[in-house]
């Protein structure tokens, strides 16, 4: 037979690859057990597994998680081993921090400065020395509203949850950026672009829009708690 200690339940919960190496042992964890609705149990993370599980091996489906062990800290009296739950593991938390829509941060290439000279011709019979070219990394931008147009902005992110992202460094408290569909923003805008904003816009009696004109929302840079 079986004999459980019921005074002592762990929750074992599986971790895509990608995630599990935020986690640490000690991280505060929030649970949520199916049979108990929307109550929430606090846990620690007491133990990270080494071997991955690997599910659809081989096919484009193919899932490699790993499994994390959690303490209850206060578990009810009428919890049964083998319930179903899910688990919000806290890797990190910061008070106090400047934070944007995940959707208005998107990636954007250097543009090359004006002026900068043009790879010469080698002259007949002269080899050209290979140099390794450097490969540039996209930088992360959001746009700024300035009237009726936007500004492009190269900020630094920190840490973020399912809806906010920190802002680390290039924007302040209360600055207006462009918060709007996924492929207007990453897309369609660049440093200049014409916008409407419909919050602004919808007391208008002339409703004809110009081609060249992209209609966005608007929200405003928070400071605010990020987990």
């Amino acid at each position: 037979m079986t004999v459980a200690d019921l005074s002592k339940i762990e929750a074992r919960v599986e971790v895509d690859e990608n995630d599990v190496v935020l986690i640490n042992v000690g991280d505060t964890t929030k649970v949520e057990i199916d049979a108990f609705g929307d109550k929430k149990f606090i846990a620690l993370v007491s133990q990270i597994g080494n071997s991955a599980k690997t599910t659809g091996a081989g096919s484009q489906d193919e899932v490699v998680n790993f499994e994390v062990r959690i303490s209850l800290l206060d578990p009810d009296n009428q919890i049964r081993p083998g319930m179903s739950c899910d688990a919000d593991i806290e890797t990190e938390t910061k008070y106090g921090v400047i934070t944007v829509p995940i959707q208005s941060v998107t990636a954007r290439m250097e543009k090359p400065e004006e002026g900068e000279k043009k790879e010469e011709k080698p002259e007949e019979g002269e080899k050209k020395e290979e140099k390794p070219k450097k490969r540039k990394k996209p930088e992360e931008v959001v746009f700024r509203v300035d009237g009726n147009q936007v500004k492009q902005i190269k900020i630094k992110t920190g840490i973020s949850d399912d809806t906010y992202i920190e802002v680390t460094e290039g924007l302040d408290e209360g600055v207006e950026i462009v918060n709007g569909p996924y492929r207007a923003i990453s897309k369609e805008l660049e440093d200049g672009s014409k916008v409407m904003l419909p919050n602004k816009d919808k007391d208008k009696k002339d409703k004809d829009k110009k081609s060249d004109e992209t209609v966005v929302d608007s929200t405003e840079t928070e400071t605010d708690s990020a987990k």
